[in-house]
């Protein structure tokens, strides 16, 4: 057998290589070569050492150099000259001394400053560099000499000599605050601080001893001088030891730093102290906690060292509990928690430990205690509705199939959706998304029977399983594996990563569809892509023991819509790091340890403590100087006076500015956002004073912070930036990070790291394949050869010891066979024992039974089975370590753009999911809005550790944080003890027991309501609520008797729906008719635009209703939150009805008004000229569901500004305190009743009431003036239009002008006295549509009017067509021009007129070589330019004249007569009188086709191929270079002219005519000398008649020079090519142009309509009436006029000019 130890491992050189000193190839590198030296690798020296094996370009000899930690330096020919901070570095790292040199105390002095200076700078890439050098080894040597020499030093001047040179550089260096915040440097500087920790904390105990003796001499010294200095040292020092505390768990366990810290406290002055001061409060926060820990082994971890101080008979979390931890998720500590639950947890039946608001009865105390109860009861209210749901199903996965329960989903609190016999496919990693799931599972049954098209349709339409959704996996084993769905699309690989040898098939594999997971390209199984949310290695295992087991395993997969995992888990990750580290500011407010007295004093923010700060309140004054010392009197003479607030806007304004922690309450309407708007301007001017960093503006809703946002760049704040991808203000768009931040150009260390990581990933996932490869088919034989080879070499020396082929066969005397198989079939028949694998192992092969080698093989599938998962778990944890790193790199520069921002606006949601980010932004001042819907762990986690001043704007009195849990709320008696749906904001102010209550501020004007509607919630809620004078002049509701108005009624509500997701909520049928005919009166009076009316409902169901009844009306306009809410609830409409409204929503939205639709607890903080509500509520047990919280009551009644109108039963609202007195308000002013008082606008005297005995009052006969009541039906009957006016048939014909059109009989004793159609029944005779006289709505759908109707439809589409045919011709030619410009540029610029052109090679590659063959060009005009075509495909003018060309050919079909709106009739009138066998045709209707449309769209294609033609054969633009080169045929082009001519000359169109007549000519010359078919005789006639052309053409410009203008040159042209036999380009001359532009702007609307005598539509100027006169310039009557009045049969024509003219 050959050695194989002389061959060289590839894999190994790929770095690929997993058998170490086992493999079986030579792992040598080769030492003979002689290239040249290349600098070390940074990465041998690591502990996993080099990822790149031999393939690494530098060097894996540790001799050639010591520095193996330093990057590789660019190589000369890339590297241009070095800059300062280049050169500034590489100075710095010749002052580590060499191996095996001693230190010298003036190197290392050198060392730290010149490395402080470089930090000090402020360069990041320097930066980057300087502590990742200090992390290296080299790094760590120099701060080991420092350190020793620092803590060796006996005498105190020494240890303060060596502080202030070495140490204190040293110190500034790592604590300065751009190092501290990177997310790339956290890793080295955490490998800087563990190593100043030392081995059992001796090093920095020794080194931290000599700081703060040094310290504590340096602050008592009095010769001192620079207190500022000393201040400086003292927060660095503490800043270090904070760092290596938190690090360091067996810090907090040692009593030598707690006397260290003592030390320093009590030794060093307060004011010295005071820029440390948070450091410093976290180390002893950090001390006391390990302090308190046990020093036994069986210590409980979890109780923090706090006793468990709980009421009697309550069960305590995780060990604490007397029966025990309820499961593997149950622990007494909330770091320990996974965020979803597990599969024990979802098991079991235990009720979970959920801790009550009182701190009495917590098991941990203050912000401890605090944190555990937010993280649990919000945890309980997301995840605890999908683990009941989960255990559910899982409950009926255990059952036997007979005994399963229907899928109908089960009332435990959240929707969700169960896809039945999940099969798991496959595992893959996407080198972005990480591990996926590819599986399948049955259509669901809607689906049986239909079309690929139509499931597609069918799953886009109900938005199930889309991009996101969040899933669960569940197997009747019990497994439960939460997932999302994933893009079945592959991520490409990243440009310039992928070898070039696979570059092709990647793409292939990236690019290829069919094989793609699909949710409906199969009739019986739907297919998608998975990704397990949580990293687990028991459940990939699982996975890959149970792929494609579905059929002996009952698997289901359950989707929860509308619940998006990042809506809730970021929150619960951050309060469980903020329960480890403890540092939430203002703590001893939020959570005390000890209960205050009543009065608590807020402290000013920290930063305006500082000696000689002032608030400059320049912003408030409108430029007058102001300042605002802390700590002292103010006078606000001048801020009254100058500033534009009010009052308590001011003071709210001033105490804003004064406390550390502030809350703004304001009513409805008092200008919340507007006082935000004010403190953060002022804090913005003062910002550099105060060293603030970037505001942080946090608001509830995306609405909210857009607008916040854009009242801010409105007053000139710049450097914004949002974050967040749900914006939907265009001005914010270019300042969201996601889009700043690809500005940002990454460092060169950022760089070459992120491709080392790319690189690595690239290999990474290559191992992966090649595992999941192998678990997908563990039996194959070479992973058997491959395991016995590595784990029972004895057994692979029997198998495969003389070697097999690639296919696992060896071949013996001529014959292949497999070894494998041959060894398990081959089993010896004498032997028949049947040992056990243990024995097994040590036996030869060849002496086994045939039952034993079976039971061997197995053995051997299985341990290589577990061996093969158990490096795909190590391999995908080295993956998420590499992803993590890259998004690490991205998120640097993330950072980087935050750090430069003045604001940085964000949503409650989206400060959670960036909140490692935030974090290190170093922001001292949160402004956070609707403070008072903001749950209290949103609030807690906005509160980074860095923030000194938090300001909270908000109204406890509205809406209340939205939970999903009833029995949580605080309006439920058994969910008061919890009350998670209790703001911090309203905690704060009406504190729980146990809690501190703390001063507010209050906003008492409003300036949105009118007086009457204030009052309804003065007198309930805010009875100091004042009203700004201008809301006393707000004009009346258009149509209403009173502003304010409860209709009242006793219709019941809906019954529950038999739709399971409607069930859930409530409608009334009743209340949805009379809502819409509210909104119907409304809209009629013409007042109110698409923003001023409102429609609010507490109830989905009802919104829904509301919705579907309306939208045939109006655009309905629905908020992202109501449309999210409506999809989660399942109320999604009829897929037919959604298609119908989507095509019908842009007709809609421009014809009709766009109606505002939403639930009350989405229209917080929004308003509305006025508000019609629809309570729904109306029942005999008087329930009132929703709005029986004075909350949801106060936002529904404060959102009107002019008026309001309510529909619901009072009898049932009067059952809540709150209702009744409004109701009872509303009785004593007379604006509550069954009935609601309309009226006309025009006559507001008289009453409409609506309701049923309206009808009878209604007037239907508007000649005599009768009501409904009075007349006589039998006598006048009466017609009832689709807006439901009643009208009688005398009076509607005499609106819609029946005589006009009508022949009537004078006698009296006919039915109908219309007896024949009049002649003045034309085409364009009708002036306008009619509408209802009453409501103004079209009367289209009365058969007796219907060809009036119609005729005038007919006209409106024919009037349409005019303006669309205009606008379309008018760039057309336009492009035209341009092209043919462009076609005799190379003309111009070509100096060598004999090259020959490129596609006339094509053509004939004889003419390449200069051959007479003449190229021929026959046929129609189509079949000549398409042979150009092909001579020129690859020429870019010429593709861009075929691409006008064809849009040119596509506009002459369009307008073509048939293609009209009356020719189209025309046509369908006719084929039915032919099916019905009528044989007499119809006439024609020349009069109203527009000809002039086709005949301009015809001229303009004959150009446009003469001009490809004449630049194709002309040889001064590079075509054939004699007139042989070319044979034209171009007789069919002539015949199109001669039709022109024709046509134009039957349409009276003159200029259209000569148009026909010149290129009839222009044809004739360049066909001259170029014939295929004429002889010589021929030709002369040809010419002679185009000549005739010309004369005739001249002779029609004599007779018509208005309307041929610009053309007698153009035909002195073609009469110059004729006699000269020179060719010339027709060129768009001046005049046409003008006629072209002035077409345009006649169809804008830029002037005023007319119809000439033959009713051809044309437009004069600006005047509005004729000045002179001139010729239609379709028919060439007389038009215009003198003196103001139009010429004899010219009409104005009002209703295009009304319709199209003005738009």
């Amino acid at each position: 057998m050959a050695d194989h130890k002389t061959k060289p491992c590839f894999k190994f050189k790929r770095g690929q290589c997993i058998f170490g000193k086992k493999c079986k190839f030579s792992h040598e590198l080769n030492s003979a070569s002689s290239e040249a030296p290349r600098e070390p690798c940074q990465y041998l020296g690591a502990s996993r050492g080099c990822f790149k094996g031999q393939q690494c370009k530098f060097s894996h000899d540790v001799a050639a150099g010591n520095d193996v930690n330093t990057q590789p330096r660019p190589s000369s020919s890339n590297s241009g000259p070095r800059t300062e901070f280049e050169n500034g570095f590489r100075e710095w790292t010749f002052l580590i001394p060499k191996q095996n040199t001693r230190f010298q105390h003036v190197e290392i002095e050198k060392f730290f400053k010149k490395g402080w200076d470089l930090i000090n700078k402020e360069h990041t890439e320097t930066g980057q560099q300087v502590i990742r050098k200090l992390a290296s080894e080299e790094g760590l040597a120099m701060i080991k000499a420092l350190t020793t020499e620092q803590a060796e030093g006996l005498e105190l001047a020494t240890r303060l000599r060596t502080f202030k040179a070495k140490t204190l550089p040293f110190f500034q260096t790592v604590s300065h605050p751009d190092i501290l915040s990177s997310l790339i440097l956290e890793t080295p500087l955490d490998t800087i601080c563990n190593f100043l920790f030392g081995p059992n904390g001796r090093r920095a105990i020794g080194l931290f001893k000599a700081t703060t003796s040094a310290l504590c001499a340096l602050a008592s010294d009095d010769t001192t001088s620079d207190e500022a200095q000393t201040s400086i040292a003292v927060t660095a020092n503490l800043i270090v030891l904070e760092k290596i505390v938190e690090l360091n768990q067996d810090a907090q366990l040692s009593a030598e730093f707690t006397t260290i810290v003592n030390d320093l406290s009590s030794t060093v002055p307060e004011q010295l102290l005071q820029a440390g001061s948070r450091s410093l409060a976290r180390i002893c926060r950090r001390l006391k906690i390990g302090t308190a820990m046990p020093l036994l082994e069986g210590r409980a971890p979890e109780q923090h060292g706090h006793r468990p101080v709980f009421e009697i008979g309550s069960d305590l979390p995780g060990a604490l509990s007397e029966l025990g931890p309820r499961h593997d998720n149950d622990h007494a500590n909330i770091f320990d928690i996974k965020i979803l639950p597990t599969t024990e947890e979802i098991q079991s039946l235990r009720l979970e430990y959920l801790p009550s608001s009182d701190p009495a009865k917590q098991h941990l105390p203050g912000l401890a205690g605090l944190l555990d109860r937010q993280f649990r009861l919000l945890r309980e209210d997301t995840v605890g509705q999908l683990r009941d749901a989960v255990q559910t199903e899982c409950q009926r996965l255990s059952k036997p199939a007979n005994l399963q329960s229907s899928l109908k989903r089960q009332n435990n609190g959240v929707r969700n959706i169960i896809y039945q016999n999940i099969a798991l496919l496959r595992l893959q990693v996407d080198r972005r998304k990480g591990l996926q799931l590819v599986a399948e599972f049955d259509q669901p049954p809607a689906l049986a029977r239909k079309g690929a098209k139509e499931r597609e349709d069918w799953w886009k339409n109900t938005k199930q399983l889309q991009i996101d959704a969040f899933v669960c996996f569940v197997s009747s084993t019990g497994r439960a594996i939460f997932c999302s769905v994933c893009d079945p699309i592959p991520t490409p690989p990243p440009k310039n990563q992928t070898d070039h040898e696979d570059e092709d098939s990647l793409a292939q594999d990236w690019r290829e569809s069919d094989e793609r997971p699909s949710l409906f390209r199969h009739a019986q199984r739907a297919s998608l892509v998975l990704s397990p949310v949580e990293d687990s290695s028991e459940d990939v295992t699982w996975i890959n023991d149970h792929l494609g087991m579905f059929r002996n395993l009952r698997q289901s997969l359950v989707e929860f819509p509308g619940i998006l995992l990042p809506s809730f888990q970021p929150t619960l990750q951050a309060i469980q790091k903020m329960s480890r580290t403890l540092d939430l500011p203002f703590s001893q407010f939020i959570a005390p340890d000890i209960q205050h007295g009543t009065d608590v004093e807020i402290p000013l923010p920290a930063y305006s403590r500082k000696q000689g700060f002032a608030f400059d309140l320049e912003p408030l004054t409108g430029g007058a100087q102001l300042r605002l010392i802390t700590g002292q009197p103010f006078d606000d003479t001048i801020l009254r006076e100058r500033s534009t607030l009010d009052t308590a806007q001011r003071i709210s304004t001033v105490n804003a500015l004064r406390s550390s922690i502030a809350l703004i309450q304001g009513p409805p309407g008092t200008g919340k956002s507007y006082t935000g708007v004010a403190i953060a301007k002022t804090l913005l001017k003062n910002r550099k004073a105060a060293q603030l960093g970037p505001i942080i503006c946090v608001c509830y809703t995306n609405h909210a912070l857009d607008q916040l946002l854009e009242h801010l760049v409105k007053d000139g704040v710049e450097q914004i930036i949002r974050l967040g991808s749900r914006s939907k203000s265009e001005v914010l768009q270019h300042l969201n990070l996601h889009n700043v931040s690809k500005e940002v150009r990454p460092t060169k260390v950022e760089s070459y790291e992120k491709y080392r990581l790319y690189d690595s990933l690239n290999s990474l996932l290559h191992d992966i394949d090649e595992l999941m490869l192998g678990l997908r088919d563990p039996t194959r034989w070479n992973k058997i050869k491959d395991y016995l080879e590595a784990h029972q070499t004895g057994h692979f020396h029997q198998l495969f010891g003389r070697g097999v082929d690639e296919d696992g066969f060896q071949e013996v005397r001529g014959k292949k066979y497999s070894v494998l198989n041959s060894w398990i079939r081959g089993a010896p028949k004498r032997i028949t024992s049947n040992r056990t694998v243990t024995e097994l192992l040590t036996i030869n092969l060849k002496e086994t039974s045939g039952l034993e080698r079976s039971t061997l093989h197995k053995h051997w599938v299985q341990e290589s089975t577990k061996e093969l998962n158990r490096r795909l778990i190590h391999a995908l944890e080295s993956y998420r370590k590499i992803r993590d790193s890259l998004n690490k790199y991205h998120q640097e520069l993330d950072l980087r753009c935050l750090l430069r921002a003045n604001v940085i606006g964000v949503t409650t949601t989206g400060l959670a999911r960036k909140l490692d980010v935030l974090r290190r932004v170093r922001a001292k001042v949160v402004i956070m809005e609707e403070a008072g819907e903001v749950l209290e762990a949103h609030t807690l986690t906005a509160f980074l550790p860095s923030i000194e001043h938090a300001i909270l704007i908000g109204d406890h009195e509205q809406l209340r944080p939205q939970i999903n849990n009833y029995e949580f709320q605080h309006e439920n008696p058994q969910g008061t003890k919890f009350s998670l749906d209790i703001s911090l904001f309203e905690r704060l102010i009406h504190p729980q027991p146990g809690y501190l209550k703390l001063p507010y501020s209050s906003l008492e004007v409003q300036r949105r309501m009118h007086p009457s509607i204030a009052e309804l919630i003065r007198s309930t809620l805010y009875p100091k609520l004042q009203d700004h004078s201008s809301v006393s002049t707000y004009p009346e509701v258009d149509g209403m008797r009173k502003r304010l108005f409860w209709l009242d009624h006793e219709e019941k509500e809906d019954a529950s729906s038999s739709n399971l997701a409607q069930s859930f909520s409530k409608t009334n049928t009743w209340e949805v008719e009379m809502t819409a005919a509210l909104v119907s009166h409304l809209v009629r009076q013409g007042v109110y635009a698409n923003e001023d009316i409102a429609v609010l409902t507490p109830y989905l169901g009802q919104l829904q209703k509301l919705k579907q009844r309306l939208r045939s009306s109006f655009a309905i306009v629905l908020g992202d939150r109501d449309l999210d809410d409506l999809e989660t609830k399942g109320l999604k409409d009829d897929d037919r009805e959604e298609t119908t409204a989507a095509a019908g929503s842009v007709q809609k939205q421009t014809l009709l008004n766009a109606l505002r639709i939403a639930t009350v607890d989405n229209f917080q903080g929004e308003e509305a000229k006025v508000i019609i509500i629809s309570l729904v509520r109306s029942n005999d047990e008087r329930k009132c569901g929703f709005l029986k919280t004075s909350n949801r009551i106060n936002v529904l009644l404060s959102r009107a500004r002019h008026g309001m109108y309510i529909v619901g039963n009072a009898h049932t609202a009067r059952s809540v305190p709150m209702w009744n007195q409004v109701i009872t308000l509303l009785e004593n002013d007379g604006n509550l009743g069954q009935t609601l008082a309309l009226c006309c606008p025009r006559h507001k005297e008289t009453p409409i009431e609506c309701a049923d005995k309206s009808v009878k009052d209604m007037m239907v006969d508007y000649i005599m003036g009768s009501s409904y009541a009075e007349v006589d039906l039998d006598e006048y009957p009466c017609l009832i239009p689709t807006c439901g006016h009643i009208l009688t048939l005398e009076s509607m014909d005499g609106h819609m002008d029946m005589s006009e059109y009508y022949s009537t009989s004078s006698g009296t004793d006919v039915d109908d006295p219309i007896i024949a159609l009049k002649s003045s029944s034309v085409p364009f005779s009708t002036s306008e549509l009619k509408n209802c006289p009453m409501c103004r709505r079209p009367l289209r759908n009365i058969n007796r009017y219907g060809r009036i109707v119609r005729r005038a439809w007919i006209d409106e589409a024919t009037k349409k067509f005019i303006v669309w045919a205009a606008a379309q011709f008018v760039p057309l030619a336009a492009r035209l021009a341009q092209a043919e410009a462009k076609l005799r540029e190379p003309a111009a610029a070509d100096k060598n007129l004999n090259t020959p052109r490129p596609g006339l090679a094509a053509l004939s590659p004889a003419l390449e070589r200069l051959s007479l063959e003449p190229v021929r060009l026959t046929g129609s005009r189509d079949q000549q330019i398409q042979a150009v075509l092909k001579a020129h495909k690859e020429d870019q003018k010429y593709r861009e004249i075929f691409l006008l060309r064809n849009n040119i050919r596509k506009f002459l079909r369009q307008v073509d007569e048939a293609e009209q709106p009356i020719g189209r009739i025309h046509s369908l009138v006719q084929d039915a009188r032919n099916h019905r066998g009528i044989d007499t045709d119809l006439p024609d209707v020349p009069s109203v086709l527009q000809v002039r449309d086709r005949l301009l769209a015809t001229v303009l294609l004959l150009r446009c191929d003469y001009a490809i033609l004449f630049n194709f054969v002309t040889p001064s633009n590079g075509g054939a270079t004699s007139p042989q080169a070319c044979r034209l045929d171009l007789a069919l082009a002539r015949k199109d002219c001669e039709t022109l001519i024709q046509d134009s000359r039957s349409r009276q169109q003159p200029a259209l005519e000569i148009e026909g007549l010149l290129y009839h000519a222009r044809y004739a010359a360049l066909e001259r000398n170029r014939s295929t078919t004429l002889s010589d005789t021929d030709t002369t006639t040809l010419i002679d008649r185009a000549r005739d052309h010309l004369h005739l053409a001249r002779t029609i410009c004599t007779a018509h020079p208005a309307q041929t203008a610009g053309l007698a040159e153009e035909i002195a042209a073609a009469e110059k090519m004729l006699r000269d036999a020179t060719f010339y380009e027709p060129v768009t001359n001046a005049e046409k142009a003008a006629v072209y532009a002035a077409m345009a702007e006649d169809f804008r609307g830029t002037g005023h309509w007319y119809y000439c005598a033959n009713g051809h539509p044309f437009t004069v100027g600006d005047c509005g009436m004729p000045m002179e006169t001139a010729r239609c310039p379709q028919c060439g009557a007389t038009v215009g006029g003198q003196h103001h009045q139009p010429a004899e049969g010219v009409t104005r024509a009002n209703d295009l000019e009304a319709e199209f003219g003005r738009r």
